[in-house]
């Protein structure tokens, strides 16, 4: 016997036990298990803090930048929900996998065919056995058709499993699209709130080696200085002009790339109005990895290998007898006059199975290329899982790390300030230099554009550890 008849019997006989013995269809049986190749994971993630505490944590999934407490913000992510074009493209996609799904549902169910027809027709005389009366002739037709698939296995049904997965599929990944975007304006809009900030103190910056370049200039001039000073006071306010226009011009692009993803022109959001009052997210301890299941990229993964899974059972089952009902019946005359009468009436009802004999492998192929198929959805499915907790874990460290150089910057730029107010009241009670005031000053502006910048680095860390977690915790 021929390898395929035997596996289409040994499948046949495996199918109806299998049958018998629970609810589950004969090609659910015949695909791999369903958490087969998913990833797990246990205990928590690997930084861990026993000060944290669980105030001020994430809202459920859903509009997760309400925890910075910023208004401008808030209106920026609606116009990017509304009028960002790769949402819309990829809510597009989730559409068209549902319509998919559609077409696949409508296979569990009937077709059903109407048709009419009436002509004149000629024979060829030259090509008949049996002499005729003439060889034209008017013929009438008035009929349906009907064919239904006998779904014994499961194999329709698995097709309406697989694409629904293949839809959640979709689904899940226009969450990570959007939600993608979501951070990356988050991100581009305190990065430009950093911009800004540092703009206007490399402005006071400007203001200040200005004064020095005139105070060199008069010390020159009345002979308490040397051209030295007063060259290198000139270069020091030309490399603050020059540091003020790349910062004018880093702050140009990122507006331009929030004009960009909330589909807006640049003229648009050029008066944005700036929030004081910006809350840091509070990490609780020990974030278990349990949370990765709000991760939609995760989730779209996990539909995928599903779907492969079901694949496999769908291929397997093409190796069963497919059995149809077929039915076609109506009317048909020679005559329009006695079209419906009983003696025009015709049908054709009963089963037809197609029961496959030999294919040169096809099948077999079929088979070993779903089984291919899932195992990369099985493996994609590890590697996604691998980077999700490589990106909280990253999360969590940035936090953590940018939290202490925050603080220790802060203590810093307490000490550069009261460096200031002390050399401006020697100053003022002619106890000091008023240049010894402008340096000290300059040291001030300096920790201040550093703590500003990690200021900027830790919201963004923040909207990095949202992302990780799939938008909350």
């Amino acid at each position: 016997m021929h390898t395929c008849n035997r596996n289409s019997i040994v499948l046949l006989i495996a199918a109806l036990a299998g049958g018998l013995l629970g609810c589950a269809t004969v090609t659910d049986r015949l695909a791999p298990d369903e958490s087969e190749g998913a990833p797990t994971g246990e205990g928590k993630f690997l930084w861990d803090s026993s000060s944290a505490s669980h105030s001020n944590s994430l809202p459920a999934i859903g509009k997760w930048w309400h925890v910075f407490n910023d208004p401008t913000l808030n209106s920026l992510m609606s116009r990017l929900a509304d009028a960002n074009p790769n949402v819309a493209a990829a809510l597009a996609r989730v559409d068209q996998s549902f319509a998919v799904l559609g077409i696949t549902r409508a296979t569990k169910q009937p077709t059903i065919r109407g048709e009419t027809s009436g002509g004149r027709r000629q024979d060829s005389v030259n090509n008949l056995l049996f002499p005729i009366a003439t060889p034209q002739y008017w013929r009438y037709r008035v009929g349906a058709s009907a064919a239904w698939e006998l779904d014994l296995w499961g194999r329709v049904r698995g097709m309406a499993k697989r694409d629904t997965f293949r839809a959640e599929a979709e689904s899940a990944t226009y969450a990570n699209v959007l939600l993608s975007l979501q951070t990356s304006l988050a991100r581009q809009y305190f990065a430009h709130r950093s911009a800004e900030t540092e703009l206007a103190l490399l402005e006071s910056a400007r203001g200040l080696r200005e004064e020095n370049l005139k105070l060199e200039e008069a010390r020159l001039e009345f002979g308490q200085g040397v051209a030295a000073d007063v060259s290198r006071a000139r270069l020091q306010l030309q490399e603050s002009l020059a540091a003020i226009e790349a910062a004018r011009r880093g702050t140009g692009k990122l507006l331009h790339a929030l004009a960009t993803l909330t589909g807006s022109l640049p003229s648009e959001l050029t008066a944005l109005t700036r929030s004081n009052d910006v809350h840091s997210v509070t990490v609780p301890a020990g974030l278990p990895s349990d949370l990765l299941v709000h991760r939609p990229d995760l989730l779209a993964a996990d539909r995928q290998l599903r779907a492969a899974a079901a694949q496999v059972g769908i291929r397997r089952a093409d190796f069963l007898p497919k059995i149809t009902l077929i039915g076609n019946g109506g009317f048909a005359s020679l005559n329009a006059n006695n079209l419906f009468e009983a003696d025009s009436l015709f049908f054709d009802l009963g089963p037809q199975v197609d029961i496959p004999i030999f294919g040169g492998g096809v099948r077999k192929a079929a088979v070993a290329q779903a089984r291919a198929q899932w195992r990369e959805a099985a493996a994609n499915y590890q590697a996604t899982f691998l980077t999700a907790v490589r990106e909280v874990d990253d999360a969590l460290l940035d936090i953590k790390s940018y939290t202490r150089e925050l603080e220790i910057q802060r203590v810093g730029v307490q000490a550069a300030a009261q460096t200031a107010e002390d050399a401006k009241a020697r100053h003022d009670a002619g106890l000091g230099a008023y240049s010894d005031y402008l340096a000290a000053e300059q040291i001030r502006l300096q920790n201040r554009l550093r703590e500003n910048a990690l200021q900027s680095e830790r919201r963004i860390a923040d909207v990095q550890l949202i992302q990780a977690l799939g938008g909350s915790w």
